[in-house]
C-alpha cells in the first residue's frame, strides 16, 4: 500500500473536524489541491487511506461493559443443571480443537483444499462436543 502524505492527512483531518458530514468526493477534491498525486487514487482507495484513518483516530472504540444480570430471571431451557465446560481444562480442549480447525483452513493450498477441510467439519464438532462434556 502506498504511503499516506502527511499534508493530505492533516488537511483531511481539519476538514473532518470542521464538517464531520463532508462527502468523500469533496474531501478528495480538497486533497487534490494539496497533492496532485492523490488524483491517481480511486475514491475507494482515497477513503481507505485518508478519511477512514482519520475517523478511526478521532473516534477510538468505546469499551464495552457488561450489563448486570436481571434479578429473578430463570435459566434458559436446556441449560439447567449445566455449567460451562466442566472446567478450564474443557475450555482449553475446545480452544485447541478450534485452533486446529483454523490452522487446517489456513494451510489449505487452494479452494478445493478449503472445501475438503470444511466437509470434514463433523470431525471437529465431535471433538468439541466431547471436550465440552
Amino acid at each position: 500500500m502506498a504511503e499516506a502524505n502527511p499534508k493530505v492527512m492533516e488537511t483531511v483531518e481539519a476538514e473532518l473536524k470542521k464538517n464531520p458530514d463532508i462527502s468523500n468526493k469533496e474531501l478528495l477534491e480538497k486533497a487534490k489541491s494539496v497533492d496532485k498525486s492523490v488524483g491517481k487514487l480511486s475514491a475507494r482507495q482515497f477513503n481507505a487511506m485518508y478519511p477512514l484513518q482519520v475517523k478511526r483516530a478521532l473516534n477510538p472504540p468505546k469499551r464495552r461493559t457488561r450489563r448486570p444480570a436481571k434479578k429473578g430471571r430463570k435459566a434458559a431451557a436446556g441449560s439447567q443443571g449445566r455449567g460451562r465446560a466442566s472446567s478450564s481444562g474443557g475450555r482449553d480442549q475446545v480452544r485447541t480443537v478450534l485452533l486446529e480447525l483454523a490452522r487446517d483452513v489456513a494451510n489449505a493450498q487452494g479452494k478445493g483444499d478449503v472445501v475438503d477441510v470444511i466437509m470434514g467439519i463433523d470431525r471437529y464438532v465431535d471433538r468439541v462436543v466431547k471436550a465440552a462434556g
